[in-house]
């Protein structure tokens, strides 16, 4: 997803770079004038097509979010994906659209659209630290544990290893990473924890030692290492829940503000008669 929406953005961006680099006062005299100006058949077509971006991904994932009907349409996280590839890259060809001169009313939309995405990342980044279903659901606290306990339980039963001595194994490799408060704190927003190849190193050593040899060992160390990603996760899942709970009470209204003002701005378009094709 992420190379089409660069390849998206990069040939649109290329196509009028020429337009775009101009000093504004030129910019009337280029043959480019026609195409690319805000009014022009490419600059008024990109405005269209990043605001029909826009309202089409936020409808499609809000209906498949709050529809009980389509709750099995599909991974809520795919829709996710879907939202956020429409809901940036439609941003960014209404500031092609622009062709990079903000002012009046459209400044305010501009910047408004501007926090909107930028929320819009945070919370998909917030959303990715939370562990789900495979439907995109948050899991409970007690579902978390069931699952901690299913993984310790398959460990024991498949591997010839105490409980005791799996907590031991894993706090040994922890030994050689920060322990502090701050440090701790700061490991729950990384994408990836530090030093899970060190981890991965050091089970795969410490179960050479227990006898446990190939694909069993192999086995073995994703097993744990799961497990104790598992661990990590939900110390930290009420956290992240109850800002990703904030956060939603927080970006809703901004993304309604700048429907307000685009709409408000098509409007004024059309009572001056600007047309896509007229």
């Amino acid at each position: 997803m992420t190379f089409f929406w660069l390849l998206a953005a990069g040939m649109s961006l290329y196509a009028g770079l020429e337009y775009y680099t101009l000093p504004l006062h030129d910019r009337a005299y280029s043959d480019l004038h026609e195409w690319y100006k805000p009014s022009g058949l490419v600059g008024h077509g990109l405005g269209i097509l990043g605001s029909l971006m826009m309202v089409g991904g936020v409808a499609m994932y809000s209906v498949r979010k709050r529809v009980r009907r389509y709750e099995q349409s599909g991974a809520l996280s795919t829709w996710l994906t879907a939202h956020i590839f429409l809901c940036t890259l439609g941003p960014y060809f209404v500031m092609l659209h622009t062709a990079f001169r903000f002012g009046g009313i459209i400044s305010i939309a501009f910047w408004s659209m501007v926090v909107v995405v930028l929320s819009g990342v945070f919370g998909r980044y917030v959303y990715a630290r939370i562990p789900k279903t495979a439907n995109g659901q948050f899991l409970s606290e007690k579902a978390l544990f069931a699952r901690q306990n299913h993984l310790l339980h398959s460990i024991l039963e498949y591997h010839d290893i105490t409980e005791p001595e799996i907590h031991s194994i894993l706090e040994s490799t922890r030994s050689g990473a920060p322990s502090s408060g701050q440090a701790k704190g700061l490991s729950m927003w990384l994408p990836k924890r530090p030093g899970m190849l060190r981890k991965r190193k050091s089970i795969l050593a410490l179960a050479g030692q227990r006898n446990i040899q190939g694909s069993d060992a192999v086995m073995f160390t994703q097993r744990m290492l799961d497990y104790d990603n598992l661990v990590h996760q939900a110390s930290f899942s009420n956290v992240f829940q109850r800002l990703f709970g904030y956060w939603h009470v927080f970006h809703l209204p901004l993304a309604l503000i700048l429907l307000t003002i685009m709409l408000f701005h098509i409007g004024v378009a059309f009572t001056f008669g600007y047309f896509w094709i007229s």
